[in-house]
């Protein structure tokens, strides 16, 4: 007899910040945020640290102050989100006891990311090549530590699926919230969490989950 699912009902989401450490230097936090989006929409090479302080309102070497270049900036755009979401996950997967609780808590979280600011993912996939290869490599297993905290609630959640199912699902479901995430023009925040949260948890949980 099939197993019996919860129905798991929207309740509006009150988005608050992500405790990225960044926060405590709100000239650093701008520089970082006026940094992702040219690292998002353009390429590492076309943007210049003139162009990122002008947007930000500061002088040239009044970048120099927080990051000692432009690669140390891109650096940070990348490492300092991810390290905060998955130190979220984490947190999830460690006090949340059931894992349709847990799954939920952590698409609430990702989303409330990249409301923030753009996915890190998606700069990243662009501007990997202007990486160190250290770097390039830390930040790669920070994302990929982060995506093990998804499957690892996902398995339970999903007998149906065997493990590289579950882990192929979970990476489906970043594509399309952080895509959905520069895709969003014209709706209102509510309609926008609505949308994305209702659509990740029905393709982590299953048809008829909803």
């Amino acid at each position: 007899m099939p197993r019996a699912r919860r129905v798991v009902r929207y309740v509006p989401m009150s988005i608050q910040p992500l405790p990225i450490k960044r926060t405590r230097n709100r000239r650093r936090e701008q520089l970082i945020a006026v940094a992702a989006e040219f690292f998002l929409h353009h390429s590492y090479d076309a943007v210049t640290v003139e162009m990122i302080s002008a947007r930000a309102g500061i002088s040239g070497p009044g970048l120099y102050r927080h990051f000692q270049n432009k690669q140390a900036l891109l650096i940070a755009v990348l490492e300092e989100p991810t390290q905060a979401v998955h130190e979220a996950a984490r947190r999830i997967g460690e006090t949340t006891t059931e894992p349709e609780a847990a799954i939920v808590e952590m698409v609430e979280s990702h989303i409330r990311l990249i409301l923030q600011g753009p996915p890190s993912t998606l700069i990243f996939t662009k501007n990997e090549h202007a990486l160190p290869e250290h770097d390039r490599r830390r930040i790669r297993r920070e994302m990929a530590l982060y995506a093990e905290e998804w499957v690892s609630v996902v398995i339970p959640l999903r007998p149906d699926l065997s493990e590289p199912e579950a882990r192929l699902l979970t990476q489906c479901v970043f594509s399309m919230l952080n895509t959905a995430a520069i895709l969003k023009k014209g709706l209102d925040e509510v309609s926008i969490i609505f949308i994305m949260r209702q659509a990740a948890l029905h393709a982590l949980l299953g048809r008829g989950a909803l």
